[in-house]
């Protein structure tokens, strides 16, 4: 019941934002008016994902993947979201003033990096989005925008709904104890296990990284290096919409990529 509780206090505020995003994009494919703003979010979008992502709100790489897999955004845009946000990280640090070096350091990082790798992606790769089994916005419009919105917030936040609790329970039963020992305590390649851990799909993932780093188990590399690859629901909501698994392996790669570049160096500074 506890679980249960903690999933819908974690993932009650996603339904508005669904709802909003859905009922635009409803809107965009009857009135078939989208193709300026897809222009202007390709051009500013790196920027803009890193805006919004560093608010402290999982809604956020939710609605970056849903406009990606609709392509209404780059998979530059998509990246810039996912890196810079941090879920419930950011609240649990501001909670504990001895640590706030730490969450200023989290969020100036993960925003720059976030505007550098998400241009340098739309740059080398070059903007494009995601093909995938079905494409979300063919569909026939039998009911109204508002109730079309409705149904399509429902499927996807029931599934993402279920998936939490699943993901909360093995988490729970694993315990902290025993993740502090698979997150290797002190060691050098401490930041690779976190990154790995950060896959996650799960608010839960970014709350016990940041709290063992509270704890002072898990170091400041190790724990930006984590916030970096967890993008929190984003990639629940990709797999959820069959996306294609070489764009999946593709963006997994970059987080990854981008959390080792910056996360090793700074845990052998900090080690020796």
């Amino acid at each position: 019941m506890d679980i249960i509780i903690d999933t819908i206090k974690d993932t009650f505020l996603i339904i508005p934002i669904l709802f909003i995003m859905y009922l635009c994009l409803e809107y965009f494919e009857h009135k078939n008016i989208s193709q300026s703003m897809t222009k202007y979010l390709t051009r500013y979008g790196p920027l803009i994902g890193a805006i919004l992502g560093i608010i402290p709100q999982c809604g956020f790489g939710v609605l970056a993947s849903l406009l990606f897999i609709n392509k209404r955004i780059s998979l530059g845009t998509l990246i810039s979201v996912f890196i810079a946000t941090s879920d419930e990280a950011i609240p649990i640090l501001l909670t504990n003033p001895q640590l706030y070096t730490s969450l200023l350091g989290i969020i100036l990082t993960k925003f720059i990096l976030a505007i550098i790798v998400g241009y340098l992606v739309d740059i080398l790769l070059k903007p494009q989005t995601v093909t995938h089994q079905q494409l979300s916005h063919e569909h026939c419009h039998e009911h109204s925008i508002a109730i079309e919105a409705m149904i399509r917030t429902f499927k996807i936040y029931t599934f993402i709904f279920l998936v939490n609790i699943v993901l909360s329970t093995a988490i729970e039963i694993i315990g902290p104890k025993t993740l502090s020992y698979i997150l290797l305590d002190k060691s050098i390649i401490q930041p690779i296990v976190s990154a790995i851990f950060g896959f996650i799909p799960n608010c839960a993932a970014s709350v016990i990284l940041t709290q063992l780093h509270v704890n002072g188990i898990l170091s400041f590399a190790s724990l930006l290096a984590g916030l970096i690859t967890n993008a929190g629901l984003g990639i629940l909501v990709l797999l959820q919409n069959r996306i294609d698994i070489k764009t999946l392996i593709r963006i997994c790669t970059i987080l990854l990529l981008s959390a080792l570049i910056v996360g090793l160096p700074l845990q052998w500074f900090f080690l020796y």
